[in-house]
């Protein structure tokens, strides 16, 4: 499904209700909704500082590895660049710090916390890896080196899923997606 709302394209693919049918089989829905909601405060981060960049949302995609915000890159000086990608880990931090400070270690201060962290690794379709991108200018020994570094993390991440006896197949597809798409990038030498 897609449509555009003041020039923003949304689009909704059918693989992010079917995650979220198989994510509600194995956690129980509180929990999915905490994770929701820590999710899209991620992305309104990004939107945020797209605005105040002057950059503007260019697409809101909603697919089965999650959400992602768009924008034009090539109205971004780099750092306004960086600001954009790293305002969504920030806004987790944040709002992880203050859940900390007001309610101790609770579900949705370690959800945030944990968002903010998966997202800077550094795998090109996370905010981590856009970043390293964005720092490198894309030279292809180092996105080379990068696609080397998140195969192994993902590999490690399988490894020790398995070990311990983890049996949530979304931690396997995310391990199976993050390796795809940072190998496709790899293929194609960058992110734009």
């Amino acid at each position: 499904m897609e449509l555009t709302i003041a020039g923003c394209r949304i689009r909704l693919d059918f693989g992010f209700p079917a995650m979220l049918a198989i994510l509600y089989l194995h956690a129980d829905g509180q929990l999915l909704l905490q994770t929701l909601s820590v999710c899209m405060l991620h992305e309104i981060g990004h939107g945020i500082a797209m605005i105040l960049t002057g950059a503007g949302i260019r697409e809101v995609h909603l697919h089965a590895a999650g959400m992602q915000m768009r924008t034009y890159p090539h109205l971004l000086s780099k750092p306004r660049e960086l600001a954009v990608l790293l305002s969504g880990p920030l806004v987790n931090f944040l709002a992880s710090w203050l859940l900390y400070f007001c309610f101790g270690w609770c579900d949705a201060a370690v959800l945030h916390l944990g968002m903010g962290l998966f997202n800077l690794l550094p795998f090109s379709v996370l905010d981590g890896g856009s970043a390293i991108a964005c720092l490198s200018e894309g030279k292809p020994c180092l996105l080379r080196m990068q696609t080397v570094l998140c195969i192994l993390l993902s590999a490690s991440a399988v490894i020790f899923a398995l070990y311990f006896g983890i049996h949530n197949p979304c931690i396997y597809f995310m391990c199976i997606y993050l390796s795809v798409a940072q190998l496709k990038v790899d293929k194609q030498g960058g992110m734009w």
